[in-house]
């Protein structure tokens, strides 16, 4: 190996390094007499075989390589292809030969050579000219190179976060599946969601959600283990691949480990932002070697766990598959019993303590499905809340319940008669909900003292500010305002003197162990006591036993409601107990 030539001026910045590879001497000083005459700087390193070759191509940079094409120790194609695989194509290559074969030419430029040379035709001017045009048009082709893996890396990766995204997500599937197979292997895919994303982003804006999506992905991607495949689909939803031998544990402890990375709030502009997740998994070939059935399946469990409660993994199973088809179809139904008018209203009275007379009646939807019945609210409303039917449906709860309030027989001699109607969540952040109200009375023509609508404290709590906002505007209606469930949500001393409540609703739970459990009863007791110290109108639910009854009036509850005086019953019922 030497470095030799004319004209070369190795300090300079510009200087072409050249590369010359031939065994034959006479040819190589031929080749550095034609460069001699060059008018760029360059240094020429000169070999006579190929393994010196490749190992001085291995440890120094060149800008091009002229190679024989026949070498003592290895075919010159070989060569060139060795270079080529070693940096990546990153070197311009031209061939030189004394054959004048147009076949032999094209398998060089097909193996990746930028020009094939006829060794006898060699001169300086057209040395110079090959070697600049083949370092150009290499040039150009590393740019298309460097561009189509832009593309492809714009293509498979999602921006926000960095990680795989949803196109790379399903060719992995895709292939990976086929492995399981082939390897008799395990593929798990795992579906995260972050449990009530879309409240982050919607109370703390798109830029605070962002960052919390980076945050997740770099906590997953700490957990992910080596070899699995960790993905962002959109939104607020990820997925990982992951491999399991046999039926072992290890999808069970890597969704474990998934969780507790995630129990820790997210800190962000001084906010500590909940970033727990439900995880849905999936098993292929155990519950399916279908790419789209084995996504379907997670989804399905994904599902399940936010039902269940969030921040928790489920796994697929056909029972899970029954019940999730049950609530699809349960989806479909509802949208036509809407249009159908399948639904009707049950009253539940609620009784004064102190005469025993009926003083109102909390309004409950129940649903005559005409194959399966008539259905409690247990069985749909959780559907009719998921899919925004709920809105729809409320406020024909509404319209409803003040028509019979009005004048479908449930004023029959009871001037002070209430009527209550819950509130959904939805319902409440809706932006026409006190339009509703407004015309619902105007077009029963029902008193607003006559109304109440209850709401519960996990209701609230999700968007306290705005919900202040509406509730004071419908009680400025002069509707009464009645906080359900009250002792098992959220709600402190000071929201409850902030918020425009007439009444609070003691839970049925409070009352379930009394009079047996004495701290039961005291908690019972504190809790009417302070209502009544604030100047609420307390009402106890779940009132089943005449023992429980008695205990209320002691206390000082103002009414009563439960199966001890009554089951919810449709209207006509109702009215003919009013007037009896």
């Amino acid at each position: 190996m030497s470095e030799s030539g004319a004209n070369l001026q190795s300090d300079a910045p510009d200087a072409m390094r050249l590369l010359l590879v031939d065994d034959d001497e006479i040819d190589r000083k031929a080749i550095l007499r034609a460069l001699r005459q060059w008018s760029c700087p360059h240094v020429v390193t000169e070999a006579a075989t190929a393994d010196e070759a490749l190992q001085t191509f291995a440890h120094g940079s060149f800008d091009a390589v002229l190679l024989d094409y026949r070498l003592p120790d290895m075919d010159g194609l070989e060569v060139l292809r060795r270079m080529n695989s070693r940096r990546l194509g990153s070197t311009a290559i031209l061939m030189l030969t004394g054959m004048d074969n147009d076949d032999l030419a094209t398998q060089c430029i097909e193996a990746g050579a930028q020009d094939f040379l006829l060794k006898q035709e060699v001169s300086p001017r057209h040395l110079q000219r090959a070697v600049t045009h083949a370092r150009m048009r290499h040039r150009i082709e590393l740019a298309l190179v460097e561009s189509h893996e832009r593309l492809r890396e714009l293509a498979e990766q999602d921006p926000l976060t960095g990680l795989a995204n949803r196109y790379f997500f399903d060719q992995s599937l895709r292939a990976a599946i086929p492995r399981t197979r082939r390897y008799g292997l395990n593929l798990a895919l795992l579906l995260l969601d972050i449990d009530n994303f879309k409240l982050i982003n919607d109370s703390h804006g798109h830029d605070v959600g962002d960052q919390l999506l980076r945050a997740v992905a770099q906590r997953l991607a700490e957990v992910t283990r080596e070899g699995d495949i960790l993905c962002r689909l959109g939104g607020d939803e990820f997925a990982i691949l992951a491999f399991q031998v046999g039926h072992d544990d290890s999808i069970h402890l890597l969704s474990q480990r998934l969780l507790a990375a995630m129990s820790a709030p997210v800190e962000i502009n001084g906010a500590a932002l909940p970033a727990t997740v439900s995880i849905g998994i999936a098993i292929s070939p155990d519950n399916t070697s279908d790419a789209d059935e084995l996504f379907k399946c997670a989804d399905l469990a994904m599902y399940r766990a936010k039902r269940d409660g969030r921040n928790q993994a489920h796994y697929f199973s056909e029972d899970l598959h029954r019940q999730v088809m049950r609530r699809v179809q349960t989806e479909r139904d509802l949208r036509s019993a809407l249009a159908r008018s399948e639904f009707e209203v049950f009253y539940q009275p609620q009784i004064d303590v102190l005469d025993g007379s009926i003083c109102g009646a909390e309004a409950l939807v129940r649903w005559r499905h005409p194959e399966r019945g008539l259905l409690c609210p247990g069985e749909f409303l959780d559907v009719a809340e998921d899919t925004g039917l709920i809105e729809q449906l409320g406020l024909w709860v509404l319209e409803a319940a003040c028509a019979d309030a009005a004048g479908g027989g449930l004023d029959c001699g009871t001037p002070l008669f209430r009527v209550a109607v819950n509130l959904s969540a939805r319902q409440l952040r809706a932006s026409g909900l006190v339009d509703a109200v407004r015309g619902a009375l105007d077009r029963s023509g029902l008193p607003p003292e006559r109304l109440e609508l209850e709401i519960t404290e996990s209701t609230l709590i999700a968007d306290i500010d705005s919900s202040m906002q509406t509730l004071e505007e419908i009680a400025a209606l002069g509707v009464d305002i009645v906080l359900d469930d009250f002792g098992t949500g959220y709600s402190s001393l000071s929201y409850l003197k902030r918020l425009p409540i007439s009444t609070l609703k003691v839970d049925k739970s409070f009352l379930s162990q009394v009079p047996e459990g004495e701290k039961d009863k005291r908690l019972l007791e504190a809790l009417i006591h302070m209502a009544r110290a604030m100047g609420f109108r307390v009402i106890v639910e779940g009132v089943e036993r005449p023992e429980q009854a008695g205990i209320c009036r002691t206390y000082g509850a103002d009414a009563m409601q439960g199966f001890l005086f009554a089951r919810p019953m449709p209207r006509q019922e109702l009215a003919a107990r009013l007037r009896g």
